[in-house]
């Protein structure tokens, strides 16, 4: 990475450091431990996460890193949603993996054009070989292809299929928060080249989208906790803007 955006990141985490955790991180801890055990041990995901690390990598901020994080998370708010759905602890844990089998999946084609639509018709070929029925097959590609921001969310075939599509979203939008300034938009921006001069022009209207976010999250768990998430986020964005001012001041004074 260019040093200056390695200079930046590092800046980000040190800024992001000095505030508390999110509430949605310390409240749920416990399902957030389930989560990632399901994740990290259930041979499924473990089988996907091995298929899938040649075509992630991790230039354009969106890897195996954020996908392992939108699926731990998209995991955690299905096993707090769906207590409401299933009486059976072995059906929620399916519903568990279904999720995070989109999470692995769901940034597959990135750098492509629609790449939510791409992404789903990628992930139906890729989950062909593997032991699910159909429609969990479904389940899987129609919450990939409802996962891109500011779209109208397609409804899904079936009450699973709509909770992991809707989990997978918000966890997703999670990463508009802190992540965003701790990692993403600095591999972004390293990967298109774009000069620091450029970003810090860019920057206003880029935190402006992030707040837009907040009123899109579809679970009743991304709806109470997301925008905190969003806002933590933007007071990040806003205090490496000024950081950045600085940096570019004391490289030309006459840079406002």
């Amino acid at each position: 990475m260019k040093e200056i955006y390695l200079r930046m990141m590092n800046e980000s985490r040190c800024i992001a450091s000095r505030y508390e955790v999110p509430e949605f991180y310390r409240r749920f801890k416990p399902s957030l431990a389930i989560s990632r055990r399901i994740f990290f041990y259930n041979p499924l995901l473990a089988h996907c996460r091995e298929l899938v690390i040649p075509l992630y990598p991790d230039d354009f901020g969106h890897g195996l890193q954020h996908a392992t994080k939108v699926s731990v998370d998209a995991g955690t708010i299905v096993l707090l949603e769906g207590e409401k759905y299933f009486t059976v602890q072995a059906e929620l844990e399916r519903a568990v993996v279904l999720v995070q089998l989109a999470g692995i999946l769901h940034d597959l084609k990135r750098m492509e054009h629609s790449h939510a639509s791409a992404g789903a018709e990628a992930a139906r070929k890729l989950l062909g070989d593997f032991p699910l029925s159909s429609p969990e097959v479904n389940c899987v590609v129609e919450a990939i292809a409802s996962h891109e921001a500011f779209s109208e969310p397609q409804m899904c075939e079936t009450l699973t299929g709509q909770l992991v599509a809707d989990a997978l979203y918000d966890a997703d939008k999670f990463r508009w928060g802190p992540d965003n300034f701790t990692h993403t938009v600095w591999y972004m921006m390293n990967y298109q080249q774009i000069d620091i001069a450029d970003l810090f022009g860019r920057f206003p209207w880029g935190v402006d989208g992030i707040l837009r976010i907040k009123d899109t999250f579809r679970t009743n768990i991304g709806i109470q906790y997301g925008p905190e998430i969003i806002d933590l986020g933007v007071k990040i964005g806003k205090e490496i803007y000024q950081y950045l001012q600085r940096y570019l001041h004391s490289l030309n004074p006459d840079v406002s």
